[in-house]
């Protein structure tokens, strides 16, 4: 009899050790979801990082009105179209070099953001392109007659170019402001001068 009152107590034990480990287990378990859904939830942006995506957006608005300026001077014609079209080149270096300075000009910490990454790639390719764009333009002086025309076409070629570099960084912008899990992404959506860019 007192052999199978200690069996019994012995099973008992072993019960209870196994539902103590199921319950650790469950625990476990339950805890695992909001870590993850953490990981892949940015923070809302800050005052910084907002004022950081409104000055990319105020400064992306700016160049593209300047390389628009500079297409429209090409097909303008005229005497002083040299003239005019490099007046407008030394226009876009600053407003280009302004841009370029504003995206790489990242807020500490959120240098790792993907969308930060995104946005730089595009303006590392628009920058090379106004790179080409001077080059034209550089070209044009001096030039009359036929080879006029032929390096204003030139011109235009790049400038068209240089616009569409930008609209990537445009299309980057707009894709970012979309991107609930960034927190650059949500700054861009928050900044009152992207909306023009991100709508």
């Amino acid at each position: 009899m007192r052999k199978s009152i200690v069996l019994i107590a012995a099973a008992a034990l072993l019960a209870g050790c196994g539902g103590s480990t199921s319950t650790t287990a469950k625990t476990s378990t339950a805890a695992s979801p909001p870590a993850s859904s953490a990981a892949t939830s940015g923070a809302a942006p800050t005052a910084e990082q907002t004022a950081w995506a409104g000055g990319v957006c105020t400064a992306t608005t700016t160049v593209k009105k300047d390389v628009q300026g500079l297409a429209a001077a090409v097909t303008s014609g005229g005497s002083n179209v040299s003239a005019a079209i490099s007046a407008q080149m030394a226009t876009i270096k600053t407003s280009a070099t302004a841009l370029v300075t504003a995206i790489t000009a990242v807020p500490a910490g959120s240098e790792s953001d993907p969308e930060a990454t995104a946005v730089k790639a595009s303006a590392g390719q628009f920058k090379s392109s106004i790179t080409a764009l001077e080059s034209s333009v550089a070209t044009l002086q001096g030039k009359t007659g036929i080879a006029k025309v032929t390096a204003l076409t030139t011109v235009g070629s790049a400038a068209s170019d240089s616009l569409s570099k930008l609209g990537d960084t445009t299309l980057a912008i707009k894709n970012a402001a979309k991107d609930g899990k960034s927190t650059l992404g949500q700054a861009f959506a928050a900044a009152p001068s992207c909306s023009s860019l991100t709508s």
